[in-house]
């Protein structure tokens, strides 16, 4: 997960909106803007973290009691994010965490904008705004910004309260906007591989882990923000994690998601190929061989849910049966089909 911003340019119709909320912007970005100034000076900083413009929401939504943030021309109660959550928190497992999500937005909202998709084994949430009743349905470029990071606060939410199973089952990412020359500073958040140009908003997840049972945390603050709470402690706390994690395990993060190529990972990690091949042999660690391991621990995990051998060899895109027999023996001291055959015993 890198550093996701947002560039103040992009949002200045809800900068506006939140001045006409009473709400004091130089608290938010740390610089002082004059009273009545223009938001077109040298006021503001070119971008702020993503955390500080779910805040800049939130304060919309605490000012105008509406948890839309006013982005919606239908207001929605603002403590109805505290009843989400707590709906949310009763949940057995991911994937009944996101029905319950569907269903109790749906419910709020008056219309059936969420829905889950399942196909093969993958799962995912759907959101469709194509009719969605946005003040800022002139602006094309804020509402696709605005839908960007509504997937994130879900995703956050998610993750937040199944322990870390949501990131874990991530698979991809489908956005409306179509694919730009530049990554737009709020999508570096991802690092999964992301669809662009899709006719509707996706979080897709892996179905067998979205069954798997959990215990959301109990430890849920539903006395001040709820929603809002939940997504910027979160984004704070991961921000400061990746701070500390080394090159090693933040590249295995990005391998996870389904980057392959160096180049590709590297760029997300912000530094140049060279500079994260030094840095990942200053940790005793080299690319080639952490894809090959992920591929591996991929490999003896869909083994284990019982996957026959050349489905797998297929999935994992090597060359041959043979090749990956070599492969998974020198990492094992086992074939495949004798590995497999040893769990299931």
């Amino acid at each position: 997960m890198a550093q996701a911003t947002i560039l103040l340019e992009q949002i200045r119709p809800i900068l506006e909106l939140a001045e006409t909320s009473g709400i004091d912007i130089a608290s938010l970005v740390q610089k002082p803007v004059r009273p009545g100034a223009p938001m077109r000076d040298d006021a503001l900083p070119a971008d702020i973290p993503i955390a500080d413009y779910f805040r800049l929401q939130r304060d919309i939504a605490r000012a105008s009691d509406d948890l839309t943030a006013r982005f919606s021309s239908r207001k929605l109660t603002y403590k109805t994010g505290h009843f989400v959550v707590s709906q949310l928190q009763q949940a057995k497992s991911l994937l009944a965490a996101m029905e319950s999500l569907v269903e109790h937005f749906n419910m709020m909202h008056g219309d059936a904008y969420n829905s889950l998709r399942f196909s093969g084994n993958r799962v995912s949430l759907v959101v469709d705004d194509s009719s969605f009743p946005y003040r800022f349905r002139g602006n094309q470029d804020l509402v696709e910004l605005i839908g960007d990071c509504l997937l994130i606060k879900t995703h956050c939410l998610l993750d937040s309260l199944s322990n870390g199973r949501a990131d874990e089952a991530l698979q991809r990412v489908r956005l409306l906007r179509r694919r730009g020359t530049v990554i737009e500073s709020q999508n570096r958040f991802w690092s999964v591989p992301v669809d662009y140009g899709t006719p509707t908003y996706e979080l897709v997840y892996d179905f067998d882990l979205a069954c798997q049972p959990l215990r959301i945390r109990d430890a849920v603050d539903l006395s001040t923000d709820g929603l809002f709470a939940r997504v910027i402690s979160y984004l704070e706390d991961h921000a400061a994690q990746e701070d500390h994690k080394s090159v090693t395990a933040r590249t295995l993060d990005l391998i996870d998601g389904g980057l392959t190529l160096q180049n590709d990972v590297a760029r997300k990690l912000g530094m140049s190929v060279a500079t994260h091949r030094r840095r990942l042999s200053e940790e005793g660690s080299h690319f080639r061989n952490l894809l090959l391991e992920t591929k591996l621990r991929r490999a003896e995990a869909m083994l284990k849910r019982g996957c026959s051998v050349a489905h797998t060899t297929e999935e994992l895109s090597y060359s041959d049966i043979r090749a990956f027999n070599r492969a998974f023996k020198r990492w094992k001291g086992l074939t495949p089909a004798a590995f497999a055959q040893a769990f299931q015993s």
